[in-house]
């Protein structure tokens, strides 16, 4: 993997609920090829209990372990646009989730949106519709901090515990959140 240079994988920011998100991070990556993580990396893994599935999102998970940071990763071509919103839901929707669920949110759930769809429900779960799969080439790291008793009432009201809404509701360093972010950009390039 690369990191991106301008244009095509520019993607713009916008914070819409500075009080359920202080912090949010994304790296573009170009030229990223799913393969199988190196074996030191698929047996860190499994010995925290995690399942290795392919160099991408274990690199997210491994950063997870390493710095207590979550982080998401989206397949960049598939985002419905080119600019990520960090906001409230704004009106009860279904939403697709990676374990191939559909979920009923709430207008006060916080999700990440993409052209104005949600990719992401924050700090608890990506989207199906954004998930990184074996034809991935162009990846968007994402990185953030977000008010932990936003994840933990969405997490508990849904009963979906990830990995990432445990950090994420007991609180993560938002002076962390660059750093992860560069380190799995390292690790994938």
């Amino acid at each position: 993997a690369a990191p991106a240079a301008a244009g095509d994988d520019a993607i713009a920011i916008a914070i819409a609920a500075p009080d359920l998100c202080r912090r949010y991070v994304g790296r573009s990556l170009r030229d990223v090829r799913i393969t199988p993580s190196p074996a030191w990396m698929q047996a860190r893994l499994r010995a925290v209990g995690l399942r290795p599935i392919n160099n991408v999102v274990d690199v997210t998970n491994y950063v997870l372990f390493e710095r207590g940071q979550p982080l998401h990763a989206f397949d960049l071509d598939r985002l419905p646009a080119r600019d990520i919103t960090v906001r409230r839901a704004g009106t009860a929707q279904r939403f697709a989730t990676l374990d191939g669920q559909e979920r009923d949110l709430l207008a006060d759930d916080l999700i990440i949106a993409s052209g104005g769809t949600p990719v992401a429900l924050a700090g608890v779960m990506g989207g199906a519709n954004t998930e990184v799969g074996d034809d991935t080439t162009r990846v968007l790291l994402e990185a953030a901090w977000f008010l932990p008793e936003c994840i933990r009432r969405t997490s508990k009201r849904l009963g979906l515990r990830s990995e990432s809404s445990y950090r994420f509701e007991r609180g993560v360093d938002p002076e962390g959140v660059l750093p992860a972010a560069a380190r799995a950009a390292a690790l994938l390039q």
